[in-house]
């Protein structure tokens, strides 16, 4: 079996299923599976939501930067990253050092469905999930686009979630093959 050399970081809005693809991508790859935001709240014992009520989105990104550099330093692992890290040029860089940075994305109504039975992250605007997403769409895509290597968009989802997620992996991987043959910089070994 053919070996990735480089991580694989997955950037994305929230409810775009960078965890769940990740998970099954890290699995796939024999690689160790990080969750920034995951990582984050178990080192700082306390869920986003406190973090950013307590001390506000600023610190928040602070801490959101040390450990996506922490994370991005080490090899052979899938990254998912929190929705935000691509508004702080920094981020962006450690993640591609050692990485290929993956932007997933989906129909906002995909997303909504799935931030909508997840409570444990703050909301943004104050807004309905649909008008938030739609708002921090507008403003992020640019950067989500600019960072990416490769982009993948996920215009599907069946009740089989496990064959959704292989699905997507496969699609993963298929660009970054395709980035990767294209950059003459084949991450792929024997």
């Amino acid at each position: 079996m053919k070996k990735i050399e480089k991580n694989l970081v997955l950037i994305g809005m929230r409810g775009s299923g960078k965890t769940a693809v990740g998970e099954t991508l890290a699995k796939f790859l024999d690689f160790r599976f990080v969750d920034v935001d995951a990582e984050l709240e178990k080192s700082e014992q306390a869920k986003i939501s406190e973090i950013v009520a307590e001390k506000g989105w600023e610190h928040f990104r602070d801490l959101e930067t040390r450990y996506t550099k922490q994370f991005a330093a080490e090899k052979a692992v899938v990254i998912s990253t929190g929705g935000g890290v691509v508004l702080r040029p920094e981020n962006v860089a450690s993640l591609k050092k050692n990485g290929v940075v993956i932007f997933i994305h989906a129909p906002i109504e995909f997303l909504a469905r799935r931030v909508a039975k997840n409570s444990n992250r703050p909301s943004l605007t104050g807004a309905n999930p649909v008008a938030e997403l739609a708002k921090v769409w507008a403003e992020r895509e640019k950067f989500y686009r600019a960072a990416a290597d490769v982009e993948v968009f996920f215009d599907f989802e069946t009740k089989n979630k496990k064959t959704d997620l292989l699905r997507k992996s496969k699609l993963i991987l298929k660009a970054v093959k395709s980035f990767a043959n294209s950059k003459g910089q084949i991450p792929i070994s024997k």
